[in-house]
């Protein structure tokens, strides 16, 4: 019964929640494209052999890795002062600039520049995307909307590489782990275009203009004796 009432059809109801799972998992899933073809790309796409290609992809790993660490707290304090939406969009352009500098990087030096680029808009869309998730979801079925939320979590990883992982296949060589990682750069936009429709006041606020003014006088009947 439980499982059956997290699934429930009332959730539908929830429009702003909806539209930000569904750009959660679209720019996830541009970020899985990177860190799971990494190694197709290196090999096929800069002409690594497979001992270099394992080192390179650790390099670029590591990089990524640290820009989402140094980027998490000041990119939330950010959301805090100018919006969590504004900064989400930063993350989508940077994150965006970052794996279309890969796609087309001549050798691994611009590429870890470019990787290093995503690394800073990961760390920035985890903290702030997470911030927005628990100021429009009902507080009193938190867990419930949280746990729905990393569904597209979970998700991502799997269809970048079904979706990714085919394009990089069909158009074959060199050029397939590039075509992959221009699909990702769409992927952000597609992100950034499902974030639009998300009214990103707390929950608490909403309804809440108007009601500034003095209560009504409530008139009371005296008792009968």
């Amino acid at each position: 019964s439980i499982a059956a009432e997290a699934w429930g059809t009332d959730i539908l109801r929830e429009r702003s929640f909806l539209f930000l799972v569904a750009s959660r998992l679209a720019i996830l899933m541009a970020g899985a494209v990177l860190t799971n073809l990494a190694l197709f790309y290196l090999a096929r796409s800069l002409g690594m052999d497979q001992a270099a290609a394992g080192g390179a992809f650790a390099v670029m790993v590591g990089l990524v890795a640290l820009g989402t660490l140094i980027t998490v707290i000041p990119s939330a304090r950010l959301s805090d002062r100018i919006g969590r939406k504004p900064v989400i969009y930063l993350s989508c352009s940077i994150g965006a600039l970052g794996l279309g500098l890969v796609a087309v990087a001549p050798s691994f030096p611009i590429a870890v520049v470019g990787a290093v680029l995503y690394g800073l808009s990961a760390g920035t869309f985890l903290a702030v995307d997470w911030a927005l998730m628990t100021d429009i979801i009902p507080k009193a079925s938190s867990g419930r909307y949280m746990g729905l939320s990393n569904v597209a979590t979970a998700a991502s990883g799997v269809l970048a590489i079904a979706i990714g992982g085919t394009l990089m296949d069909v158009v074959g060589g060199g050029e397939g782990p590039r075509a992959a990682l221009w699909l990702a750069v769409v992927l952000f936009g597609v992100g950034a275009l499902l974030l639009k429709p998300v009214d990103e006041r707390r929950r608490e606020d909403e309804g809440s203009a108007g009601l500034e003014g003095p209560p009504e006088a409530v008139e009371v009947s005296p008792s009968v004796a």
